[in-house]
C-alpha cells in the first residue's frame, strides 16, 4: 500500500503511524503505556481501512487517524492534527 504526498508516492508503514501518535503523545504528556494502547488501536483501525485501497493521499490518511483519536483522545487528536501548527 501506498499514499500519496505533493506527487511522491511514500510506503504506508503502520509502525509510523505508532511512532507519530507517540511522538504527538509525549508532547501532551500522556501516560507511555496509555499512548502505546492508543497508537496500537488506532494503527490496526488504519491498517484495516486502508486494507482494500491501492493509493490513498497523506489528508486521506491523517483525516482517518485524527477520527480514530477523537474517540479514544480528543487532546491528542487536537495535537495530531495542529502538530505542525503549535509552537
Amino acid at each position: 500500500m501506498a499514499f500519496k504526498k505533493k506527487k511522491i508516492t511514500y510506503e504506508y508503514s503502520s509502525n509510523d503511524i505508532k511512532n507519530s501518535i507517540m511522538l504527538n503523545a509525549r508532547s501532551i504528556n500522556l501516560p507511555e503505556g496509555w499512548a502505546k494502547q492508543i497508537a496500537t488501536r488506532v494503527a490496526k483501525s488504519v491498517d484495516e481501512w486502508i486494507a482494500d485501497k491501492e493509493i490513498v493521499t497523506e489528508g486521506d490518511l491523517r483525516k482517518k487517524i485524527v477520527s480514530e483519536l477523537k474517540d479514544l483522545n480528543p487532546d491528542l487528536a487536537y495535537a495530531y492534527q495542529n502538530h505542525d501548527k503549535i509552537i
